[in-house]
């Protein structure tokens, strides 16, 4: 179940999930600007020397193996994805809608293996298209050449003075995160990039 990030009201008892950007979704030419909101959020930090663990149970539970630091390993039904944002933490990305909660109620999942809930903390954005990548050279530091920056590769970075995350989904497509609290400036800046690209 996706958790969202505020809540409004609708009609007289009712309550409805709205993400950051309302579900925003725009077409630059042939490129696509779309906000994705079917994913949970949430990060799982340890010790190095706990690092087996966690691989032992994420393979075990969601059938995927723990990327180096800068990959992204995807589940074969595509519902997982697992980031290595760092040698001892890793961010996964799902929107099967009860892994979070599947994993927390795991008896055999170690105490001293850290989990922590981050979909309200993120707003994340896919931009596809022919012009994604040259939209993106103009606003990222980091050399997103395809012969680098190759399919599940991901990257920790800065983007117009925010912090963010991009991961190469597949040719001419990326998600990106960042915070959600800035939410409306990082769009600014990738729908800016997006014209000035078209």
């Amino acid at each position: 179940m996706l958790i969202q990030r505020e809540i409004e009201f609708v009609g007289k008892n009712l309550l409805s999930p709205i993400s950051p950007l309302n579900g925003y979704s725009k077409s630059f030419g042939n490129n696509i600007l779309e906000e994705v909101v079917d994913y949970e959020i949430f990060s799982l930090a340890t010790s190095g020397e706990k690092e087996s663990l966690i691989e032992q149970n994420i393979k075990k539970l969601f059938k995927v193996d723990l990327p180096f630091v800068g990959k992204s390993n995807v589940s074969e039904n595509k519902k997982l994805r697992v980031m290595a944002v760092s040698l001892d933490q890793w961010f996964v990305l799902s929107n099967s809608g009860d892994l979070y909660s599947k994993l927390i109620s795991n008896a055999s999942f170690p105490d001293n293996i850290y989990v922590t809930m981050q979909t309200d903390a993120w707003v994340i954005l896919r931009v596809s298209g022919t012009s994604a990548l040259k939209a993106l050279e103009r606003i990222c530091p980091v050399n997103l050449d395809p012969k680098i920056f190759q399919k599940n590769d991901m990257v920790r970075t800065m983007m117009e003075h925010l912090g963010s995350i991009v991961i190469c989904e597949e040719k001419d497509s990326y998600l990106l995160l960042s915070a959600s609290s800035s939410a409306k400036s990082f769009l600014h800046s990738v729908e800016v990039s997006l014209k000035n690209v078209i």
